[in-house]
């Protein structure tokens, strides 16, 4: 990779909710950076990228699911970052080795994370770095998990709890925060959880939980689904001694149980992708917390996010669209060096990332406490 084509990035589902929001920063963070909005919708990438009014933002067609043509668009580029769904992360991780780029993607629900995590040594052979689940959770929940264990000699459970609030939405609407498809996904395939030391599925649906956040996110039910963090976080921390480790997310309980009835009736994703998400007028606020216990210590982290209304961006875009370009700058600059396939929590180092999120807006609050 010759200097010239270090600030070259790629955004393969540049057009959709997140990689908006990715090509946006990276476009922002440096006027060195040049962005190639990758995208099966042409028409809307080349729409957006005359929007920057810039020739170093450019666009391109792109097919997810062909390899072949992936690593062809990819060639000179330093970083692709996937912002399609999890289900193509293997066939664009196979274009990106053949390319040469380093890779950045927003996690695998689990077991495409643990198909993906096979692909290390081929990955050090290349000289490649690949980071898996770099958004918000999976992403800033693993860095911030990194950040609590490295205070304590041994940890025994790390708990994950994501809850957000959005103070423009009325009791009557039916509206999906992110995807579609990942959150039917999340509703109906069974969660993993690492307990007492071993892996384990549970039942969809299951593990309500009342969880107090920070105003104006407040009071929030949180529900066990399937998730990337539990993939990883258990086997990077096995030598501290960890045994237990969940994900759980907040839901409407209404929302979920509309969406299962709306399931039985023949709903399919496609009919839920069609639910509106006025992104044109985002008033919302999202809390990622790490509650991390060691010993008689325990030390909770939250992320705070808010929307960005300059951006027409959620709370919850900017938290999962801001830290893959972050990381992806991260490697193109050479701040991450170690090489395979690896998750946040090995790769990221934690102060710069940190700082990083500050300057978008996003800030970490660190509370120790007794079990």
């Amino acid at each position: 990779m010759t200097d010239r084509n270090k600030c070259n990035f790629i955004v393969l589902g540049g057009v959709g909710a997140i990689g908006r929001v990715v090509v946006r920063d990276l476009f922002e963070s440096h006027s060195r950076n040049r962005i190639l909005i990758a995208d099966y919708n042409e028409a809307g990438a080349r729409a957006y990228a005359r929007s920057f009014r810039v020739r170093r933002v450019t666009a391109a067609f792109a097919d997810a699911g062909n390899p072949k043509q992936l690593a062809k668009l990819f060639r000179g580029h330093a970083v692709v970052i996937n912002c399609t769904q999890h289900d193509f992360n293997l066939k664009v991780m196979q274009a990106a080795r053949a390319a040469k780029v380093h890779y950045v993607d927003l996690g695998g629900l689990f077991h495409w994370t643990r198909r993906q995590l096979k692909l290390t040594n081929q990955f050090k052979r290349a000289g490649l770095t690949a980071i898996l689940g770099a958004g918000c959770a999976p992403g800033i929940t693993n860095v911030m998990t990194r950040a609590a264990a490295d205070r304590f000699g041994r940890i025994t459970s790390v708990r994950i709890r994501v809850g957000s609030r959005d103070l423009n939405a009325r009791a009557t609407d039916f509206l999906f925060p992110y995807s579609a498809q990942t959150i039917v996904e999340e509703l109906t395939l069974k969660p993993w959880v690492f307990t007492r030391g071993r892996f384990h599925e549970t039942n969809p649906r299951t593990g309500w939980e009342r969880v107090v956040f920070s105003k104006p996110v407040g009071m929030q039910w949180v529900v066990r689904t399937r998730h990337s963090e539990v993939a990883t976080i258990p086997l990077t921390f096995r030598e501290k001694g960890l045994r237990e480790c969940d994900f759980k997310v907040g839901f409407d309980r209404k929302f979920v149980r509309e969406v299962v009835k709306r399931l039985k009736d023949g709903w399919t994703v496609r009919d839920f992708a069609k639910s509106p998400a006025a992104r044109g007028k985002s008033n919302d606020h999202e809390v990622s917390r790490v509650i991390v216990r060691g010993g008689e210590k325990m030390i909770t982290m939250d992320c705070h996010a808010k929307a960005n209304r300059h951006w027409h961006a959620s709370a919850g875009d900017m938290d999962t669209g801001c830290p893959p370009s972050i990381i992806a700058q991260m490697i193109a600059t050479g701040l991450i060096a170690q090489r395979g396939v690896l998750p946040p929590e090995v790769a990221v180092p934690v102060e710069p990332f940190f700082r990083e999120l500050r300057k978008r807006g996003m800030k970490i609050v660190v509370k120790e406490s007794k079990p």
